[in-house]
């Protein structure tokens, strides 16, 4: 007699619908999760087919790596495999997903991760209209900076305002003091990136009027430089860049959130770069943008093709045609295959129209018409 065959745990089915679905067998899956695994790929197509066969059938589980590939290729929330019933746990799966959709947002960009974002935030508002515990707020306010975060990131500029905005109110209405200021920061930096630095400085000096934690209060003063810059005071602007670079450099002090972590060197030398950009000093602006991009690390692929990109930008503008073509050849080609980032691209489109405008070689020419994401509109 042979022992019952055991179901299939509703991962595992959900698995290869989805892959039914779009219309591949295990070998195609496999070669895609390689192909948006980028250079960080180990397994081989055939050693990954078998894994899938064995996921599949619920006889072996999925490492957050592979679920959050998966997620990504088979266009699934970012919870797929997670979702686990149960009172009183709707701030954890709202954290879940949240933390997922961060961790892709750092491979892929956020072009192909707002919808899911959306999702998330509404469903975790829902859950704190039904309940509005703490803990619901917080997770609420959460969901919703990330999701107004990638909607800046997919160059939605209206939705990314009305999210990160909701994430503040939230938090507030929450108590949640730490929340409530990283999406203030994220307000000052979607003004900035919209050139609006009569709003971004107003939000920064409220924020700066507050008792705040060192890494807190030098990330406000990290986007009022930027707005100093924009306003046409560059020795200002760097005077308080410094200030806050002293401060970020620092340890970081138990006042301190954890959100602030993502505050790095290259991070720094990416906005001392953006306000020699805002002031026309293209020159000053490369070897900053330049350290920015090597000093990322190698998971980080959308924050390197971000700044490969602006470092054509800056490279385009100076006519500096073979250093660009070699970003190009190295960074940027490369990257559009597997990150989709709007306002990458809408850089990018500006700098494709600047170049057929300046008559780069046609060599350059050729290289930058490949930097059109293919899950984007031709602009």
């Amino acid at each position: 007699m042979t022992a019952p065959e055991l179901p299939r745990p509703p991962w595992a089915s959900a698995l290869r619908q989805a892959r039914l679905e779009a219309g591949w067998d295990a070998h195609r899956l496999a070669i895609e999760l390689l192909r948006a695994a980028g250079p960080e790929a180990t397994a081989s197509a055939e050693s990954l087919t078998r894994r899938i066969r064995e996921w599949e059938a619920g006889r072996s589980t999925i490492r957050e790596r592979y679920r959050l590939l998966l997620a990504h290729v088979l266009q699934l929330d970012a919870d797929w495999c997670e979702r686990r019933p149960g009172p009183g746990s709707e701030a954890e799966q709202v954290r879940a997903v949240t933390r997922g959709l961060i961790t892709l947002d750092e491979l892929t960009g956020g072009t192909d991760l707002v919808a899911p974002a959306v999702r998330n935030a509404h469903a975790a508002h829902q859950a704190l209209r039904a309940d509005p515990v703490p803990g619901m707020a917080s997770a609420a306010a959460e969901a919703l900076q990330v999701a107004g975060w990638l909607a800046f990131d997919a160059d939605s500029g209206l939705l990314a305002r009305r999210l990160t905005s909701s994430s503040v109110l939230t938090a507030r209405a929450g108590r949640d003091a730490p929340a409530e200021l990283f999406a203030l920061s994220q307000l000052a930096m979607q003004d900035a990136h919209e050139q609006r630095p009569d709003q971004a400085r107003g939000v920064c000096e409220h924020a700066l009027d507050q008792d705040l934690p060192p890494r807190v209060r030098g990330l406000f003063e990290l986007r009022l430089a930027r707005a100093q810059g924009q306003e046409g005071t560059p020795a200002r602007a760097l005077e308080t860049l410094n200030r806050a670079r002293s401060r970020l450099r620092g340890e970081s002090q138990d006042r301190d959130p954890p959100w602030t972590w993502w505050v790095s060197e290259a991070e720094l030398d990416w906005h001392e770069a953006m306000i020699h950009g805002d002031c026309g000093q293209w020159p000053q602006a490369v070897p900053l943008l330049e350290s920015a991009l090597h000093g990322r690390p190698g998971t980080y692929r959308r924050g390197a093709l971000n700044d490969a990109a602006h470092l054509l930008n800056a490279l385009t503008r100076l006519d500096s045609w073979k250093a660009a073509e070699q970003v190009l050849r190295n960074t940027i080609v490369p990257g559009v295959e597997h990150v989709h980032s709007g306002r990458t691209q809408t850089l990018l489109g500006r700098i494709r129209s600047r170049v057929a405008e300046r008559g780069g070689p046609v060599s350059l020419k050729q290289l930058v018409e490949l930097t059109r994401s293919p899950r984007l509109p031709v602009s």
